[in-house]
């Protein structure tokens, strides 16, 4: 009868240390995500930023908060010139406005097809409504913003074949 009760409170001793072990186990992985709460936020003022730069004609300022990536795939000038080209001139605008969806946390993010995926991402779309010489129109893209260092950077989204409405130019208004 007496190593029956010592086996009892031998287990239940194993159980409290393991549901002890547990918490702090939890505790330990929670405290990294309670310091980056405002995350999310220092993403979206990027995003924003990059647009409010794109809606008074500053593309030499947008293109700055590229990732390197982006940065790679247009080079400075010719992304400037493009920019101002194809929106000012081509579509007759002088600026638009923007809506910004909340931005939605992503792990293992591949952002540009054949790229290394992104370990953790903030997806966001936006919409940008021009009214120029064709009329309004809206285009609606999927940005992600991903640390470059200590520094928040965009991309846009280059999805593979297979999800090619993913980003689109919507003409209902």
């Amino acid at each position: 009868m007496l190593r029956r009760r010592n086996r009892n409170a031998l287990f239940k001793k194993i159980g409290f240390i393991a549901i002890i072990l547990m918490l702090l186990w939890l505790i330990g992985r929670t405290i990294p995500y309670v310091f980056r709460a405002d995350t999310p936020d220092e993403a979206a003022a990027v995003a924003e930023e990059f647009y409010k730069y794109e809606q008074t004609g500053d593309f030499g300022s947008s293109w700055e908060l590229f990732h390197p990536l982006m940065k790679e795939r247009f080079p400075k000038s010719a992304y400037v010139q493009n920019r101002a080209h194809i929106f000012m001139q081509h579509f007759g605008v002088e600026t638009f406005e923007l809506e910004m969806e909340k931005p939605e946390r992503e792990f293992d993010v591949t952002v540009i097809d054949g790229v290394k995926p992104f370990s953790e991402a903030y997806r966001i779309r936006i919409t940008q409504k021009y009214s120029g010489t064709f009329g309004q129109f809206d285009i609606v893209q999927t940005c992600y913003l991903v640390e470059d260092g200590d520094e928040w950077t965009l991309l846009w989204y280059y999805p593979n074949q297979k999800n090619k409405d993913t980003s689109h130019v919507d003409n209902s208004d």
